[in-house]
């Protein structure tokens, strides 16, 4: 049995000397990597994955890479649990720095307080080498885009009952109590 790698996905492209005008990275995922990544995005199938990015030189000796992920998912309804198909167009936007760089170093700030922006960009992954691998942030921004309750158009729960039955008027215990006491003979009396 081959054991399945940490990322389903192998994307590695070359850091040295990228051309200013940007490294175009197109990858199409065969087979085995659909149903590599479809287990570990517990999916049903992965029915294609492309890829169509652009890797420029960053701040020296950073990568900026930008473009679009695309694929074909399917999942189960979470209604029938039938098979429903997702198609997913995703924009990717990510910047790299090799480890040691000052430029991964996050400024700290002058108050105890962390100001985040949310709307703001990510700060930079960190790489070693001169190489980098974009297989597991691929996988990553498609497990990101993917539906988290999926249904077919039209799919929903039905009413739920949460009533239960109405009943006769619940005997007393008492009127248990007199079911289980001996009835008097009529010779007693």
């Amino acid at each position: 049995m081959t054991q399945m790698p940490i990322s389903a996905l192998r994307l590695e492209i070359s850091t040295v000397r990228l051309p200013r005008a940007g490294f175009p990275i197109e990858f199409a995922a065969g087979e085995r990597e659909r149903e590599w990544l479809a287990r570990q995005l517990g999916v049903l199938e992965v029915t294609e994955l492309t890829v169509d990015l652009r890797a420029f030189p960053w701040r020296g000796d950073g990568v900026r890479i930008g473009g679009r992920i695309g694929a074909g998912i399917l999942q189960k309804s979470v209604v029938s649990l039938e098979p429903v198909a997702q198609r997913i167009d995703e924009p990717f936007a990510q910047t790299f720095v090799p480890e040691g760089s000052k430029l991964a170093r996050i400024a700290a700030p002058e108050e105890q307080e962390l100001h985040i922006d949310p709307e703001g960009e990510d700060p930079p992954e960190l790489f070693s080498g001169d190489r980098l691998d974009l297989g597991a942030y691929v996988a990553e921004a498609v497990a990101l885009a993917l539906d988290p309750y999926p249904r077919k158009a039209g799919e929903r729960f039905g009413a739920v009952d949460t009533d239960p039955a109405p009943q006769e008027k619940e005997p007393s215990p008492f009127e248990v109590l007199a079911k289980l006491s001996p009835k008097p003979s009529p010779d007693e009396d």
